[in-house]
């Protein structure tokens, strides 16, 4: 299911997408599991195939308290990279605006909201820009973090989880092995998978089998 965030500047971003990102889940400052791939963000939080193959394991940790998603813009670069990257564009751009330049390196849609929650003025020149401040940006770069509220409701989920026990289909005809002439296939079956497909394979899979031996 899609996850809905607290935080007010995620739902300005509506309709932005994110590719080769990472995203880490936190509950009570520990690190739980990362994932990476594509995020979309919403009019009420986040979604996209990475975000529908965590959203089970955030739906489990929210019932033992708060968690928070940490968006890693450059999951296969480390902080002192990036810093090399950020003084070396400051320098290059030194005559012109933060608000400007920064989005040479993450996406423009981003840069009103990490110079926002690095607390540096959209019209500092880059040459103005405090050591403090770059390190702040590095890491939000590599941490932004997401406050999730809730996941969305049924209705707005993509793939289902839970279904038929296994044991009960013979995956040879797809036939219920307790009701006689009862076929079963597809999201009725309790088997977990990503988004992006596999749900669509499933179904043709299963629906075929069953549609050879009706």
């Amino acid at each position: 299911m899609p996850i809905a965030i607290k935080d007010a500047w995620v739902k300005k971003l509506a309709g932005v997408t994110l590719s080769d990102i990472k995203l880490t889940t936190f509950q009570n400052r520990h690190k739980q599991e990362a994932y990476k791939g594509k995020l979309l963000f919403t009019h009420v939080g986040i979604s996209g195939p990475t975000v529908l193959h965590m959203s089970k394991e955030v739906g489990e940790l929210l019932k033992y308290g708060e968690v928070t998603i940490a968006l890693d813009l450059f999951p296969g670069v480390d902080h002192t990279i990036l810093k090399s990257q950020l003084q070396a564009l400051l320098i290059a751009e030194i005559n012109k605006k933060i608000k400007n330049v920064l989005g040479k390196l993450v996406p423009s849609s981003l840069v009103p909201v990490l110079l926002r929650l690095a607390a540096i003025e959209n019209e500092t020149p880059n040459h103005s820009v405090r050591s403090e401040s770059r390190k702040k940006l590095v890491i939000l770069f590599k941490h932004t973090p997401l406050s999730v509220e809730k996941l969305l409701g049924a209705d707005k989920a993509i793939v289902s989880s839970g279904g038929v026990n296994l044991k009960e289909v013979n995956f040879k005809t797809m036939e219920s092995r307790l009701v006689p002439r009862l076929y079963l296939v597809g999201d009725m079956l309790n088997i977990d998978r990503p988004s992006g497909g596999y749900s669509l394979q499933l179904c043709w899979t299963t629906g075929f089998v069953a549609g050879e031996h009706c």
